[in-house]
């Protein structure tokens, strides 16, 4: 089985393994390519975008950050979005969000997003914004009652290692994605959970992934 990682911060080293691989959004200045990391390219693929956490000289971010949305191997725009704890304002991280939205449908890239907080603000820029380009939320763990509102926006829910479970059970089985994000565990063990809260095979939640990441286009 091929088991899809849609969102981490560590390549994957297993044969029948196939992640993203979050470029860590300027924390490094993006100061290598993809193909210079040595990771191997048949088992991953990346992410890269300008976390709301690490806003900075925004002009030469949104630069760079063309640069490596024109590589085939960068395949999610992100991690993008809202963080009510960072220390950038919430006006210039919606300017900064919605400059990447903006280059997201320029070069048809899906979002992979993150939110802590900022529930109204993703909304409303997504319905500002109506995008073209699929929207995935990173890490979802907030309660079915969020799941159903996000999901008939046309929202995509990821899951890691924690999660609601009725949340999960709104996403599927269409809208869910599997992640293990910065976390040190192994994407087979977050599969099993989310398998067990849908009382279903894992080979099924297996086949099920990866049919929602053919269907947004996401590995070519």
């Amino acid at each position: 089985m091929q088991y899809f990682d849609i969102h981490t911060h560590q390549p994957s080293v297993r044969p029948n393994d196939i992640a993203i691989v979050n470029i860590d959004s300027f924390r490094n200045k993006f100061e290598f390519l993809p193909k210079e990391t040595g990771i191997p390219s048949e088992r991953n693929y990346f992410s890269c975008g300008i976390h709301p956490r690490y806003i900075d000289d925004v002009e030469r971010q949104l630069d760079e950050l063309q640069k490596y949305l024109s590589l085939p191997e960068v395949v999610l725009l992100g991690e993008a979005g809202f963080d009510k704890l960072a220390q950038a304002s919430v006006f210039l991280q919606q300017d900064v969000f919605l400059a990447q939205a903006d280059l997201a449908e320029e070069y048809c890239k899906p979002m992979i997003i993150h939110c802590v907080k900022a529930w109204q603000e993703i909304e409303a820029a997504k319905n500002k914004i109506k995008p073209r380009v699929p929207w995935i939320i990173h890490g979802f763990r907030g309660n079915d009652i969020l799941a159903t509102q996000l999901i008939r926006q046309g929202f995509y829910l990821s899951f890691g290692e924690y999660f609601n479970l009725q949340a999960v059970r709104m996403a599927w089985p269409g809208r869910l994605f599997v992640e293990t994000d910065d976390k040190p565990v192994d994407v087979r063990i977050v599969y099993k959970k989310i398998a067990e809260a849908l009382f279903i095979e894992e080979s099924r939640l297996v086949e099920q992934v990866a049919e929602n990441v053919a269907r947004l286009g996401l590995i070519k």
